[in-house]
C-alpha cells in the first residue's frame, strides 16, 4: 500500500475524451466558420505550443516520475449513457473536451475531476470543467504549473492511501485513555473507505507468544546494529522484537495496513508497542497510539501526502510558558520512526517512562526542517493544520520524545486547536490538506496564518 513497500499502491487515473456531436459545417454560423475555424491561428498560441518547459509534466511523462501512478487507456464519451461504462475504481478522471453537461455528469461519480493540461502543467481552459464540476457538486482541481501537478498527485496518493486502509483496532472501544476520537467505524468506512477490524488483547498476546526465539533473535540483532541500547533493554530485546513480529503477523493474517492499540489498558507495561510502532510506520503502516482513531487518520493523511513517515503525540505536554511566549509548541510522545531522525546519531532504545520496563525509541529530528502539524476532531469532520519548523528535540522521559516546533502563533493554536493527539510530518503540506479536505468533505482550518 505505501510507496516504500514492494507491492506498491497504484493511483489509477482515467483519461476521458468528451466527443461533441458532429455537425455539417454548412449548418454552422458564417462568422464562426470563416474566422474561427478557417481563419488564421492565434499567433501567440502557436508560440506557446513551441515553448519548452523546465520539466515536462505532461500526462504521458508523469508515470516515469511517479512509479505508483497508472494512467489508463482513454475512454471516449459522446453521450450520458456512455458514462455508465467508465471504470469506478479509479482515483480521478482527467477530462479533455468541453461538453460541460457531460463533464458535470462525470463529476457526479464522486471522484475528483481534472482538466487536461499541457507539458507545462497548464490547464488553459480548466475553468470551464471546474464550473461544470462545481455546479454538479463535484471536486475539480485546475493546475497552472508543474508545482500544481505535483500537489495534485500527492493529494490523489493520499486519497488512495486512505481509501485502501484496513486498520486493526486492538483493545477496548472506546479507548481507556482517549475519548476525543471517532469510534463509529461505520461512519469512517462510509466517508473515508477505512475498514476497522476489532481484536482484543488476547489476540495480541497469542500472536506474540507464537513468535519463536529464533525469529525474534534475528530482529533483535538488527536492532542492536542500528541503535544505542540503554536502561538495560538489551536483556529483553528478543521479547520486544516478538511484539513487533506479533503485530506483523496479525497485520498479515487480517490483510491489514493500519494499526492502533488501546495502550492504557495493556495487561503488562512490557507489552508497550512504542518502538514496534516506529518501525512499522517506517514500513508504511500508520500506527496510532492509545486507540486514537482520529489521530491515526491525521497521521495517515500526512503519510499519504508526503509518501514518508509521520509521528503523533500530545500537544503542549512538556511545553513551558516561555516556549509559548516565543511561539514554540511541543509535540510529546513515545513513538518516533527512526527514519525521521537527523542521521547524526543512532536511535537510542530506552525504557518506558523510567519504569525499567518496555521499549521506546529516542532520536533527534532534523533541526531547521519544515513540518506540517495536524489535529482532527473527535468526529473526524474537521482538521486543523499549521506549518512549523523543528527547533529542537529533547529526551523528556515521560513521554520520551519532546519536539519543539516554531509556529506563527502558538497562542492561537492553544485557543483554537482540537483533537487529543496531533500528528506531524516533514514538509509544507498545507495546500494539499486543503485540497484533500474538499475530496473527503471535511472542514479544514489553517491555524498557521
Amino acid at each position: 500500500m505505501f510507496i516504500n513497500k514492494e507491492e506498491k499502491m497504484k493511483v489509477s487515473i482515467q483519461p476521458v475524451n468528451l466527443i461533441p456531436p458532429q455537425k455539417d459545417i454548412s449548418q454552422l454560423p458564417v462568422l464562426r466558420v470563416e474566422t474561427w475555424i478557417k481563419g488564421p491561428k492565434k499567433p501567440r498560441n502557436l508560440k506557446r505550443i513551441k515553448e519548452i518547459p523546465p520539466e515536462d509534466v505532461s500526462i504521458e511523462k508523469l508515470c516515469e516520475k511517479f512509479d505508483f501512478l497508472e494512467i489508463l487507456p482513454p475512454e471516449n464519451i459522446r453521450k450520458v449513457s456512455d458514462i455508465d461504462g467508465l471504470k469506478r475504481d479509479v482515483s480521478a478522471y482527467i477530462i479533455s473536451g468541453y461538453d460541460l453537461a457531460l463533464a458535470g455528469e462525470i463529476a457526479k461519480l464522486g471522484k475528483p475531476v481534472l482538466p487536461y493540461w499541457d507539458n507545462w502543467g497548464y490547464a488553459w481552459n480548466g475553468r470551464w470543467i471546474k464550473e461544470a464540476s462545481d455546479e454538479a457538486g463535484g471536486v475539480c482541481f485546475v493546475p497552472f504549473g508543474s508545482e500544481d501537478i505535483e500537489k495534485i498527485i500527492r493529494v490523489l496518493r493520499a486519497y488512495t492511501f486512505i481509501r485502501e486502509m484496513r486498520v486493526l483496532y486492538i483493545g477496548d472501544i472506546p479507548s481507556n485513555s482517549v475519548k476525543d476520537a471517532n469510534y463509529d467505524f461505520t461512519d469512517l468506512e462510509t466517508r473515508f473507505g477505512i475498514q476497522f477490524i476489532h481484536l482484543n488483547f488476547d489476540d495480541l498476546l497469542k500472536a506474540v507468544e507464537k513468535i519463536s526465539d529464533e525469529e525474534s533473535g534475528k530482529i533483535a540483532n538488527l536492532w542492536k546494529e542500528n541503535a544505542e541500547i540503554l536502561d538495560g533493554r538489551e536483556k529483553r530485546l528478543k521479547d520486544y522484537a516478538k511484539i513487533y513480529l506479533g503485530l506483523k503477523k496479525l497485520l498479515e493474517e487480517y490483510n491489514a495496513n493500519g494499526l492502533t492499540v488501546d495502550c492504557a489498558f495493556l495487561p503488562n507495561v512490557e507489552l508497550v508497542p512504542c518502538y514496534s510502532f516506529g518501525i512499522l510506520i517506517d514500513e508504511g503502516i500508520p500506527c496510532g497510539c492509545e486507540g486514537d482513531t482520529s489521530a491515526l487518520l491525521g497521521m495517515s493523511i500526512l503519510m499519504g501526502l508526503s509518501g514518508k513517515s509521520a509521528l503523533m503525540g500530545n500537544l503542549f505536554e512538556n511545553n513551558t510558558h516561555d516556549d509559548i511566549e516565543n511561539n514554540v509548541i511541543v509535540i510529546n510522545h513515545d513513538v518516533v520512526p527512526p527514519s525521521m531522525g537527523d542521521g547524526k546519531e543512532k536511535i537510542k532504545l530506552r525504557d518506558f517512562h523510567a519504569s525499567k520496563k518496555g521499549l521506546t525509541g529516542f532520536v533527534k529530528l532534523k533541526e531547521g526542517e519544515k513540518v506540517t502539524i495536524v489535529g482532527m476532531d473527535r468526529k473526524a469532520r474537521r482538521i486543523w493544520y499549521s506549518e512549523g519548523e523543528i527547533l529542537w528535540t529533547e529526551d523528556t522521559v515521560h513521554c520520551r520524545t519532546s519536539i519543539g516546533i516554531k509556529v506563527k502563533d502558538a497562542k492561537r493554536i492553544g485557543k483554537e486547536s482540537f483533537g487529543h493527539h496531533q500528528a506531524i510530518s516533514y514538509g509544507n503540506l498545507c495546500d494539499e490538506i486543503e485540497m484533500l479536505g474538499k475530496i473527503f468533505k471535511i472542514e479544514t482550518i489553517n491555524l498557521g496564518k
